[in-house]
């Protein structure tokens, strides 16, 4: 809950005076400043763990108790509503503007409301996003200025939308005709595909160090 009072209480962690104290578990004793509030949740969006908060499962570092996610101050709040804004309505999103999330004109990926870089929540839906930018890599790849052309292989005797059994490459309009040589880009393993160093710092830095492009 919470905690105004008349009198002037100390933060439990800064020990700063303040007749504004939030109480988000259900220990009393717990009452923390805004300040405070915004550093704790800072950290644990940096260290991956904020999907525990979503879930009640996120432990107050006195009681052990779960921190409820509605008695955190109003600006914290709202910061945590941006970040469930992330999660696509749909099991199976296609494009990343589905996780209100894209690539401004460094190439960097920002939540679209926020500017706030990305959120890790859940290994699903990291992969999710992940998926989604792969597709929008690749579309970049067929584009201007680029214009390659997208092959799958093994070539089948009848064009079909059905690729379940195929991979893709990508080649450059003088493909056939250029003699001077053919240089091949070929990606790392894992969940990488063609366009693509590091899914990672296609995510979390930008596509000019994480993508081929």
């Amino acid at each position: 809950m919470t905690t105004i009072s008349k009198t002037i209480d100390e933060c439990a962690i800064c020990n700063e005076e303040s007749t504004k104290l939030y109480q988000c578990c259900s220990n009393e004793n717990d009452r923390i400043c805004d300040l405070c509030w915004s550093k704790i949740i800072s950290s644990v969006i940096k260290s991956g763990k904020i999907g525990l908060l979503f879930t009640e499962k996120l432990p107050c570092d006195f009681c052990h108790e779960p921190i409820k996610r509605d008695c955190l101050p109003e600006e914290i709040q709202t910061r945590i509503n941006s970040i469930l804004s992330t999660i696509p309505k749909t099991k199976n999103p296609k494009f990343i503007e589905e996780f209100n999330y894209s690539y401004n004109n460094s190439n960097e990926l920002h939540h679209c409301l926020t500017n706030e870089k990305f959120v890790f929540l859940t290994q699903r839906h990291y992969n999710l996003l992940g998926s989604c930018i792969d597709t929008y890599i690749q579309s970049l790849i067929r584009s201007d200025p680029w214009n390659y052309e997208e092959i799958w292989l093994p070539i089948k005797d009848e064009p079909t939308n059905d690729h379940h059994d195929q991979v893709n490459i990508f080649t450059s309009n003088d493909f056939k005709t250029n003699e001077n040589g053919c240089l091949i880009l070929i990606q790392g393993s894992g969940v990488v595909r063609p366009g693509q160093w590091a899914r990672s710092c296609c995510i979390n830095e930008s596509l000019d160090i994480g993508s081929m492009l």
